[in-house]
C-alpha cells in the first residue's frame, strides 16, 4: 500500500467525511482511506446506482500538477 511520502500515513480523499457520514465501511485501499460498503448493502447501491444516478470517488486514481508563469 502506498502512503503520504512525507508523514507515512494513509491518505484521506476529498469524498472521505461524505462517505463516513454516509456509514461506509473504511478501509486502507492503495494508500486512501476508500470505502467498501454502506449500511445500506450492495443490492441497494446496484439498484440505486441503476434507477437513478452514481457517484464513483476517483479522487485517489491521480494527481494533477499544474506548471506555469503563477506559479
Amino acid at each position: 500500500m502506498s502512503h503520504d511520502a512525507e508523514t507515512g500515513a494513509v491518505k484521506k480523499t476529498a469524498l472521505y467525511d461524505i462517505h463516513v457520514a454516509l456509514g461506509g465501511k473504511i478501509v486502507p485501499f492503495a494508500g486512501y482511506w476508500m470505502p467498501v460498503q454502506y449500511p445500506t448493502g450492495i443490492v441497494a447501491e446496484h439498484r440505486r446506482v441503476r434507477n437513478t444516478v452514481g457517484v464513483f470517488d476517483v479522487s485517489h486514481m491521480g494527481e494533477f500538477e499544474f506548471k506555469g508563469p503563477r506559479r
